[in-house]
């Protein structure tokens, strides 16, 4: 049941969320002790990002017995609604909380509130500051290796020299501002004739990280390659070069697995993509250690794929992107 209800957003009906974090609590004559409930709340949902997420965690909730409340914002730029349904959860008897913010900071006092009620949580793709011990832990992304990925790739791709835009650089999350440094500093040690020639800062919808790549192209600027450091910012980035029918002759490296297709293409080179489903799988690992007397780990670190037109359909990439989250 708890599974199915997913994707609802904030304004979800209060008597459906009551029905399904309170019937795991009901314990009828004669019936066997229900399974515990954990919430699960991504950024957002219904895309290849999250969604293999889902199928992570669904798996690996059936090793431990979990039910799984899984809710998102419709909008990955919604704070207040991410917000309202972690606190719902919470209020409602979930037994654990897995969590990936839609920005570091506004979450902090929801997941200060969580672990002062005894509530394990599990912060899943950035470091919300908070340091990880008792109740709360850390399954992140190697964004460190991810923004050296496509640094090199870019190298390839430009025989050492050229020009790059970098665009997406958000100071909201931890995980794109640390791309963002790892992609500048590899290409200054290992690529000292590449330049990096135009930054912008993330911005929170396609249609304006679109609006900021169309400036770039129509200006006066030469760039030979375009680093995107989030989903928003590739694939706005993506139209923009389609519009100015340019997209055979700037490269384009993207993060995240939310446009996969323009690869074959060429449209985009290629994406570093994050293993969102082993994501999945070792945070409700760790909550199932602390609901079992506490973690192991603090941090598990996970590493990116770079996916190109050559490995796009191997098993690898295919395992990364099964979306069958309701298949355990």
């Amino acid at each position: 049941m708890f599974s199915r209800l997913f994707c609802a957003h904030r304004q979800l009906p209060r008597t459906l969320l009551l029905l399904a974090l309170s019937v795991s609590t009901a314990v009828l004559p004669g019936c066997r002790r229900p399974a515990p409930v954990i919430a699960v709340i991504p950024r957002t949902c219904g895309t290849l990002l999250w969604e293999a997420e889902h199928t992570g965690v669904e798996r690996e909730a059936a090793v431990y017995g979990f039910n799984v409340y899984w809710n998102a914002p419709m909008r990955e730029d919604d704070v207040q609604g991410q917000i309202e349904i972690l606190n719902r959860a919470l209020d409602h008897g979930a037994k654990g909380l897995i969590i990936s913010p839609v920005e570091a900071l506004p979450l902090r006092i929801s997941i200060h509130r969580a672990l002062l009620a005894g509530t394990p949580v599990v912060v899943v793709g950035t470091d919300l500051g908070i340091a990880p011990g008792k109740k709360l832990a850390y399954v992140l992304n190697d964004e460190r290796s991810g923004g050296q990925m496509a640094a090199r790739r870019i190298g390839i791709l430009l025989g050492g020299q050229g020009t790059v835009a970098i665009l997406g650089i958000s100071n909201q999350l931890t995980s794109t501002a640390d791309r963002a440094r790892s992609v500048e500093a590899t290409l200054a040690e290992e690529f000292p004739q590449i330049h990096v020639v135009f930054r912008s800062l993330a911005l929170p919808t396609v249609s304006q990280e679109q609006q900021v790549a169309e400036k770039l192209l129509a200006g006066n600027l030469q760039v030979d390659a375009i680093v995107a450091l989030t989903e928003f910012s590739t694939r706005g980035t993506y139209y923009a070069l389609t519009e100015f029918n340019k997209t055979s002759s700037i490269h384009l490296v993207g993060f995240d697995q939310n446009l996969l297709i323009p690869i074959r293409t060429g449209g985009i080179d290629s994406i570093i993509m994050q293993d969102t489903q082993q994501m999945g799988r070792a945070a409700v690992k760790l909550m199932g250690e602390e609901l079992d007397g506490g973690a192991k780990e603090e941090y598990v670190v996970l590493q990116p794929q770079l996916v190109t037109r050559e490995n796009i359909d191997s098993d690898a990439v295919k395992t990364m992107l099964d979306l069958s989250w309701f298949s355990k």
